[in-house]
C-alpha cells in the first residue's frame, strides 16, 4: 500500500529516506545535499521553511521529495501511483505556508506525473518542460590549460560570486537564491567554490560532495571571458582534486540538454550523459500563494 509521509523535521526525514537516497547517490544527489544544508542551518538562502516527504510501499521507502522555497519541488524517482498523494500533500503544505512551488524538478517520468497531478488539484498550468541531462564521470580526461591559474575562493571574492549567482540564475531561467550573498558566503567558507584567475577573476566552479559523489555546479563565466577554456579547465581540476580525497569515488553534474556548448565542455573532460531529468515550470502566476484547493 502506497503511503505519503510528511514532515518539516530534517532528522525525521533523513532517518526514513536517507538509505533510499544513498542507494542512487548520483540521481538523488541534490536531495542528499539539501539534508546536509538544513542540518548545517544553511537556510539563509531559503525564503521559507523546508518541507520533506517520503513514500512507502508496505513499509519500504520507494520515493522522496523536498521543497526549499524559492526553489521548485524536488522529487526522486517514485511509483506513478504515488504522484497524486504527493501532490496533495505538497498542496496542503503550500497552503499552510502561504506559498507555492514554482514548478517540479526530478527524474523525467516522476517529475512529470507529479506536475500533472499538481495541476489537476490547483489551477496552475505547465509553462515549460526543460530536459536536464545527468552527466556522470567516466574516465577523467585532461583538457588544455588556458592562461591563468585556479585558486580557492576567498572571503573578499564573496561580492563577485554573489553577483554571479544571480546573473547565472537569470541566464538559465532558474530561481535565484533568496539571499545570494548568504549563499556565496556559505560556499566560500565551506570550501565549496574555486575560481580561475587570469589577472582578474574570470570563472567560478561550485562543488559539493554527498555520499561519496562530487557534484559540480554552479559553473559560471561572464560573457566577456568566455571561449578561453576557463570553465573546462577549472571543472577538470576541481574534479581531479576531489577524486583524490578519501571517500569520493564518483563525480557528476547536470547540464541543459539544449545547450551544446556546455555539454561539449564537460564531455571533453570525461563526463557522460547517464539519464534525463526535467525542470518543469508552472505559469508565472504560480508565484502567488495558494489560498484554497478543492
Amino acid at each position: 500500500m502506497i503511503q505519503v509521509h510528511a514532515t518539516g523535521d530534517v532528522e525525521e526525514y533523513a532517518a526514513a529516506a536517507e538509505p533510499f537516497l544513498r542507494a542512487d547517490p548520483c540521481a538523488r544527489n541534490v536531495l542528499l545535499t539539501i539534508i546536509q544544508n538544513v542540518r548545517a542551518a544553511a537556510t539563509g538562502t531559503y525564503s521559507g521553511p523546508p518541507s520533506f516527504w517520503w513514500i512507502t510501499d508496505s513499509d519500504t521507502v520507494v520515493g522522496a521529495a523536498s521543497w526549499t522555497p524559492p526553489y521548485n519541488l524536488l522529487v526522486s524517482s517514485l511509483p506513478t501511483e504515488a504522484a497524486p498523494g504527493l501532490a496533495r500533500a505538497a498542496v496542503n503544505r503550500a497552503i499552510a505556508l502561504g506559498l507555492r512551488p514554482l514548478g517540479v524538478v526530478g527524474p523525467a517520468e516522476s517529475a512529470r506525473v507529479v506536475a500533472e497531478a499538481w495541476t489537476e488539484i490547483t489551477d496552475d498550468t505547465i509553462e515549460r518542460d526543460r530536459t536536464i541531462l545527468l552527466n556522470v564521470l567516466g574516465s577523467l580526461v585532461e583538457v588544455p590549460m588556458p592562461p591563468g591559474a585556479r585558486r580557492p575562493a576567498r572571503p573578499d571574492d564573496v561580492p563577485v560570486i554573489a553577483a554571479w549567482l544571480e546573473v547565472f540564475s537569470a541566464e538559465i531561467e532558474h530561481a535565484a537564491p533568496a539571499n545570494a550573498h548568504a549563499m556565496a558566503t556559505r560556499m566560500v567558507h565551506g570550501g565549496q567554490v574555486d575560481v580561475w584567475i587570469d589577472r582578474d577573476i574570470v570563472c567560478m566552479v561550485g562543488y559539493r560532495d554527498a555520499s561519496g559523489v562530487l557534484r559540480v555546479g554552479p559553473v559560471y563565466t561572464p560573457p566577456e571571458h568566455r571561449n578561453h577554456g576557463y570553465a573546462r579547465r577549472l571543472t577538470y581540476e576541481v574534479t581531479q582534486e576531489a577524486l583524490q580525497r578519501p571517500g569520493i569515488d564518483r563525480a557528476m553534474l547536470f547540464t541543459d540538454a539544449d545547450n551544446p556548448v556546455s555539454n561539449s565542455i564537460y564531455r571533453q573532460a570525461g563526463y557522460e550523459p547517464r539519464g534525463e531529468h526535467v525542470e518543469i515550470d508552472f505559469a508565472e502566476r504560480a508565484a502567488e500563494p495558494l489560498e484554497s484547493a478543492p
